[in-house]
């Protein structure tokens, strides 16, 4: 049975392959000239369009992130969550009648406008190799398609998923946004390991199975990695993640990043359900 990550305050963006083309890292998530013309059953979804304002104003504007660079390719192949707060508004509105049948101009109406806060990425393999120690690692996504050197996991040979783009907006940090996005994110993958692997067709797959040799991992096992900023590693440890020391650190963008690594419970094994959850923005 799919278990839905989706609520009032959680949206769901499952990867959205063809329909990213529709974005230009160049501009913001506010000014999409292309996808504003598109037609609106094809368009990006505005869930993703809030993840990426979240990043925008995280990763872009607090930390100095080129805009053109944080869009990448790993995002039309990711799943994304979106966390929102509730703003409450007021206005008076005579419109509203009285018991009485009059109106009453004094009588408050309280509205809320729901706002992007937070978010998270879990990106399926296959991955890149993993960074040098000490170098300058500007790309962090796949391109294009399966390469002999594209996946390099903890020990060569076994599949993990990558949690990354975790970020909060500055005003509504230590409020639980970040436990609530990573315990989601990990919830889904323990829940749905069959749905995060990259579904090829018969005959690739085959394939793949006959060329072992090549150190593809077909099978998610339950490794987790992340690429963690050096100062927030200890928000990671507390979802049980341990920093690798034998991966070193290296420079993305101006900031130093560890790699960190947890192993998860799966639950009912690879092919516990084989559907997308139903509540998830398309």
């Amino acid at each position: 049975m799919a278990v839905s990550t989706r609520s009032e305050f959680v949206d769901f963006i499952v990867p959205l392959h063809e329909r990213l083309k529709l974005y230009d890292p160049r501009s913001p998530p506010s000014d999409q000239a292309k996808n504003n013309a598109a037609d609106p059953t094809k368009r990006i979804p505005q869930g993703f369009l809030d993840a990426m304002t979240v990043r925008e104003e995280v990763f872009v504007r607090e930390q100095k992130v080129p805009l053109e660079n944080e869009f990448d390719e790993d995002d039309s192949r990711s799943f994304h969550w979106v966390a929102y707060a509730s703003i409450p508004t007021k206005a008076v509105s005579p419109d509203i009648k009285a018991t009485n049948g009059t109106a009453d101009p004094n009588r408050r109406v309280s509205n809320s406008t729901k706002i992007p806060i937070g978010t998270i990425r879990l990106v399926p393999p296959p991955h890149p190799p993993h960074p040098t120690p000490g170098s300058h690692h500007k790309a962090d996504a796949l391109e294009g398609d399966l390469r002999k050197d594209s996946i390099s996991p903890h020990d060569g040979k076994e599949a993990y998923i990558k949690l990354g783009r975790l970020a909060v907006i500055r005003e509504f940090r230590r409020t639980g946004i970040s436990k609530l996005l990573i315990e989601t994110a990990l919830a889904f993958a323990r829940q749905h390991p069959y749905e995060i692997m990259p579904h090829f067709d018969p005959a690739k797959m085959e394939s793949l199975k006959q060329e072992s040799d090549r150190g593809f991992g077909l099978e998610w096992k339950g490794l987790v990695l992340v690429h963690a900023q050096v100062g927030v590693q200890k928000v990671w440890r507390k979802y049980g993640f341990e920093t690798d020391e034998a991966m070193g650190t290296w420079d993305e963008e101006g900031i130093e990043h560890v790699g960190m690594w947890r192993r998860l419970d799966i639950e009912g094994g690879r092919r516990r359900s084989r559907a997308f959850p139903v509540l998830a923005s398309p």
